[in-house]
């Protein structure tokens, strides 16, 4: 399948209805209008993803159809809670797009209690952070770690052209 690819970055024209009305000429002005506001429908939204641990800050995309780069404010969030172990030799993910290997051990002693996965999002302090907290139970005891990975998809829906 061929790649979609724009020479500019498409955005979008609002048209007056009395642009398109009924027994009037369609100009050639209209037709580019309407052939760009298709352009910037075909890349709104479109989707990245990339495996992060503890710490890491999702990177902010480049649209592989135009180059645009994306600001935070125009990326949502979803998360995937992979596993509750950290990659093997708590090597960083940082967007990686194959998944790492995981560790062959957990990273708190006793059992898996609690997972808490979470990217925060425009509206909060650190857009973009990803946290990672595993808690283990043992001997009536709890321990909190900041182990595991996770796959994240990136929302990106473009404000502006």
């Amino acid at each position: 399948m061929a790649q979609l690819t724009f020479a500019l970055v498409p955005g979008f024209v609002d048209l007056p209805d009395s642009n398109l009305a009924a027994d009037q000429p369609l100009t050639d002005y209209s037709l580019t209008k309407i052939s760009n506001n298709a352009k910037f429908a075909a890349v709104r939204p479109e989707t990245f993803y990339g495996w992060y641990r503890h710490g890491e800050i999702v990177k902010l995309p480049v649209s592989p159809v135009d180059g645009y780069q994306y600001s935070r404010s125009e990326l949502e969030y979803d998360v995937a809670a992979c596993c509750s172990r950290s990659p093997v030799g708590g090597a960083a993910t940082n967007g990686a797009t194959t998944r790492p290997a995981r560790a062959s051990s957990n990273d708190g002693p006793g059992t898996l209690f609690l997972t808490d996965f979470w990217v925060e999002e425009r509206n909060e302090a650190n857009p973009g952070l990803v946290h990672c907290e595993v808690h283990y139970w043992n001997d009536g005891s709890e321990t909190a770690t900041n182990g595991g990975f996770v796959k994240v998809r990136t929302i990106a829906a473009r404000l502006s052209g």
